[in-house]
């Protein structure tokens, strides 16, 4: 890994979008979210992706340049990913997300294998497997992390976009696992677990060999299982307004790790992130 004098080298691989909303859009996407809170919290970024030779294209070049992230992107001739948000009566989000985006189609290209076998961190999820392309891109790349990199695998299911064999394939593949409470019962079933939480969280991480396995619960608690378990809980979050919250953990909490932080100081850093994006929802529904 690289030396702690020296920042913490962290990339993500998979989809970038823009989340288009009635009156206004905003970079999306699990990766740039995830990186934007890495480089928040001392890491550097990379993003490996492919964008449209369009205008969304080039705004998303230069919003990865105003948060200080790289972009390792390969130009496609299919359109830069979008996903459109809608707002429900009760003030929820729903996302529909568009089929045949650029992010469907990563080419591996030599920029994103020399950026992959230099990094002390990488981030993916099942999403930006949904295509057969990317599939192998991805998996390729993953292969080219070096033994000694965190292999952060954020399970995020979206909408049908998963299936058991892409979730056991990168189970086998990580060394850490960050997943919701509804995404333990999805593997609960596909891995036959058994008994509370925490026991089928200490067999997921024992079965897999996982360095740390991060569980939350909405904005309410989160737990971590690594060499101890911490537990970190909050009072008086509005729970509706979550989103983002897990991007903004999982970015704080690798780039405390790399930095040398211990499991329990990088998980109330990774806890408080988390926090200030639902109060900041909170303000701004």
């Amino acid at each position: 890994m690289v030396g702690r004098s020296k920042k913490p080298q962290v990339a993500a691989i998979g989809e970038v979008v823009f989340d288009i909303m009635p009156e206004s859009r905003k970079l999306g996407g699990a990766p740039a979210d995830f990186l934007h809170h890495a480089v928040k919290y001392g890491a550097a970024g990379h993003l490996i992706s492919a964008i449209g030779a369009d205008d969304l294209g080039r705004e998303v070049v230069a919003e990865l340049n105003k948060f200080e992230i790289k972009p390792v992107l390969a130009i496609t001739p299919y359109p830069t990913g979008r996903v459109i948000i809608f707002k429900n009566s009760n003030g929820s989000l729903t996302a529909h997300i568009l089929e045949n985006a650029a992010w469907d189609y990563i080419p591996f290209t030599q920029d994103a294998e020399n950026c992959i076998k230099h990094v002390d961190a990488l981030y993916f999820g099942t999403l930006a497997l949904r295509k057969s392309y990317s599939k192998g891109t991805i998996l390729d790349l993953i292969g080219s992390v070096a033994d000694d990199a965190f292999k952060f695998f954020d399970i995020n299911l979206r909408q049908d976009y998963y299936d058991k064999q892409i979730i056991l394939k990168l189970l086998s593949l990580a060394n850490i696992l960050k997943l919701n409470m509804d995404e333990l019962k999805i593997l609960k079933n596909i891995l036959k677990l058994s008994g509370s939480v925490e026991d089928m969280c200490s067999q997921i991480k024992e079965q897999y060999k996982l360095k740390y396995l991060i569980l939350t619960d909405t904005a309410k608690e989160s737990r971590v299982f690594g060499d101890t378990l911490t537990y970190v809980k909050n009072d008086g979050i509005r729970q509706s307004f979550a989103y983002g919250a897990g991007n903004a953990f999982a970015g704080a909490f690798i780039a405390s790790i790399l930095k040398g932080l211990s499991q329990q100081d990088a998980h109330e850093i990774a806890n408080q992130a988390a926090v200030d994006v639902c109060l900041a929802s909170c303000k701004n529904p």
